[in-house]
């Protein structure tokens, strides 16, 4: 896609000088003065500007030059001036101006003015993707000002110089890796291994392998020895993501990790002595994970020597412009296109979001709506949420300060029936149920129905 650059000058012949010069390959626009090149910049992105200093006989330049410069992000800028003048040329590199160039100048010199100060432009692009990679796989880029996070925030800094063991609750989506990183980075482990295993994502038959290792011929597809995570986290943090989803055999050697500080690989006869600082997460509740036999109890107290819960993004909803707009700048120079913006309309939309897949499913929309909108604006039709998402948003707000689990349950299943048509099937598939547990939920409201209206008749 070719560049586009905008000319401003006051000097008809000038900008006609550049625009014949130039659109062989640049998209080259023109504008008179200061206030039709603001106008220009602000209703569509340029890769570049080329300005003249003075126009009208007064520094317009130097004032547009300025006024670029207060934006997020803006283009790159090379002055020119007519006046061969050292001042004012000193003056705009100061302010930010890329380059400048004395008038007259051949075609020559001007193409290679902007070929440098469009390289150096993408450049800069390119070191502040990766520097936002580094922090995020650093787990600084924590994004928020809601007070549910600022008192995270304060957990994470008092635990994080501790040796405890951390247990992070919360659903998915909502950043647990982000504050295990974070703990990690603030802890005087932070240049040892942050090592990171989904046990939810690891087969049953080599979950123990991959935790603990195992030596050669341990098992038939064993051709060589095997490091596991506690080994490769030696000195660091080890995060145990998804830690409700390892089998009850597994947990006992778990277990004897934590309380020994050493375990035996698959197959091998030694101790080995490990000094790892366990990180857990999880989005099941652990506590009737117990109830039912499904998890050792004397593992959960020591996992859960600390507990942080990262509350959904519905609970934190002065968070969520803040976030999407994070990620619209991340996909936005991600995908090469240039800076967009959240109409008024969908900012009210991405706010009245239930959310289920909290943070993750807020950049996810983001992203698919960077990469459809063509405009400089994105509108509320780029987010495909259901049209009652505001009216079920508020009413479950009002219920979970003021309701039972029971009666949430309850609301989020006739919301389904009325969204499909009381269609069973497609209702409990999106509610994650079975639809024999379905009709037996409809029997009980309709029995419970039937005892109100008994008791008062």
């Amino acid at each position: 896609m070719s560049k586009r650059i905008l000319v401003v000058d006051d000097q008809e012949m000038t900008r006609e000088f550049l625009k014949d010069s130039l659109s062989d390959s640049y998209l080259v626009e023109e504008a008179v003065n200061m206030a039709d090149a603001m106008n220009k910049i602000n209703s569509k992105a340029y890769d570049l500007v080329l300005t003249d200093v003075r126009m009208d006989a007064v520094d317009e330049g130097i004032k547009l030059l300025r006024n670029i410069k207060t934006r997020s992000r803006s283009p790159v800028v090379i002055v020119m001036t007519g006046y061969a003048s050292v001042e004012e040329a000193t003056e705009a590199m100061k302010i930010g101006a890329y380059d400048y160039i004395s008038k007259p100048f051949t075609v020559d010199e001007i193409e290679l003015k902007i070929k440098n100060a469009l390289n150096y432009s993408r450049m800069e692009d390119e070191n502040r993707r990766l520097k936002r990679k580094l922090k995020i796989s650093e787990g600084k880029e924590i994004i928020g000002c809601s007070v549910k996070l600022k008192e995270i925030l304060e957990t994470v800094n008092k635990i994080a110089p501790t040796k405890a063991t951390i247990l992070i609750t919360g659903e998915n989506g909502t950043g647990k890796e982000l504050v295990a990183r974070r703990i990690h980075t603030r802890s005087d482990r932070s240049d040892k291994p942050f090592v990171r295993i989904n046990c939810a994502a690891i087969p049953e038959g080599t979950l123990e392998s991959e935790l603990f290792g195992h030596e050669k011929g341990s098992f038939t597809s064993a051709h060589k020895w095997h490091a596991g995570k506690f080994e490769q986290a030696d000195s660091g943090t080890l995060m145990l993501d998804e830690i409700g989803e390892i089998p009850l055999h597994i947990q006992a050697k778990l277990l004897r990790v934590l309380q020994e500080r050493e375990f035996h690989r698959v197959g091998g006869k030694k101790p080995i002595k490990v000094d790892v600082r366990i990180i857990a997460t999880t989005n099941r509740d652990l506590v009737k994970a117990i109830r039912e036999n499904r998890f050792r109890e004397d593992l959960y107290y020591r996992l859960n020597v600390v507990n942080v819960e990262v509350p959904p993004l519905r609970e934190r909803r002065e968070d969520i412009l803040l976030l999407a707009n994070y990620f619209l700048d991340n996909y936005c120079a991600e995908n090469g296109k240039k800076l967009k913006k959240l109409s008024k309309a969908a900012e009210k939309k991405l706010k009245a979001g239930i959310w289920r897949g909290n943070i993750r499913e807020l950049e996810n929309c983001i992203e698919r709506a960077v990469i459809l909108c063509d405009s400089n604006v994105i509108g509320q039709d780029y987010f495909n949420f259901d049209e009652n998402v505001s009216e079920v948003s508020t009413k479950l707000d009002k219920i979970l300060h003021s309701c039972t689990i029971a009666d949430a349950e309850k609301l989020m299943i006739f919301e389904r029936l009325k969204k499909f048509d009381r269609n069973r099937t497609r209702a409990a598939r999106d509610l994650g149920i079975s639809v024999r547990t379905l009709r037996n939920k409809l029997k009980l409201y309709q029995s419970q129905d039937q005892e109100r209206e008994a008791v008062n008749a």
